[in-house]
């Protein structure tokens, strides 16, 4: 049954009723621009650009099939997760989450020993970074109908929740902070 729906979907392809063919695992069709048409260019930035499993997995689909809010919708909670994950078992997730793993006072990620200025200047840049993109990027776009309807401004919130999940793995963890704060 399979191979004679992959031969019809060839013969429509050759004959120019359809656009290129994605075959998904489970057999589910994902129709895509063809490479020549105008509408692929933003397709290849998203597979050039966005590299990190736990982020391409969730939001590669989605994207390529104009879902852009639900494609950053699941970027940040992939971020969420990798950030609860690492850390234990903080019952809190989004902003909460982030305000007491990346805290400036008692961070349970960090990146150094903060003792410059610019240290610490890090630690509460990216401690604002990581609250603000769960306040002002993933609740608006859970919570609002297509907040995000553009690829180019998906892409670009793409490529942020990227840079955020890979500062979260470069971080050193403090495994004392998350034992304390897991006992109250």
């Amino acid at each position: 049954m399979i191979e004679s729906l992959k031969k019809l979907q060839e013969h429509i392809l050759e004959v120019g009723l359809a656009r290129s063919v994605l075959a998904l695992p489970a057999p589910r069709m994902l129709s895509l621009a063809s490479p020549t048409s105008g509408e692929s260019g933003i397709a290849n930035v998203f597979t050039l650009t966005i590299t990190e499993p736990e982020i391409s997995i969730v939001s590669r689909d989605l994207f390529a099939s104009g879902h852009y809010s639900l494609a950053v919708q699941e970027a940040y909670k992939a971020l969420d997760k990798y950030v609860s994950d690492r850390t234990g078992t903080f019952k809190l997730s989004g902003t909460q989450l982030m305000e007491q793993v990346f805290s400036p006072n008692s961070p349970v990620l960090y990146w150094s020993a903060r003792q410059s200025s610019s240290e610490q200047d890090e630690q509460k840049g990216y401690h604002r970074l990581y609250s603000g993109a769960m306040l002002g990027i993933r609740n608006p776009v859970t919570h609002e109908f297509n907040w995000v309807d553009e690829p180019e401004i998906a892409i670009e919130l793409l490529v942020f929740a990227q840079h955020l999940l890979r500062k979260a793995k470069s971080a050193q963890f403090d495994e004392g902070i998350r034992s304390t704060s897991n006992t109250e």
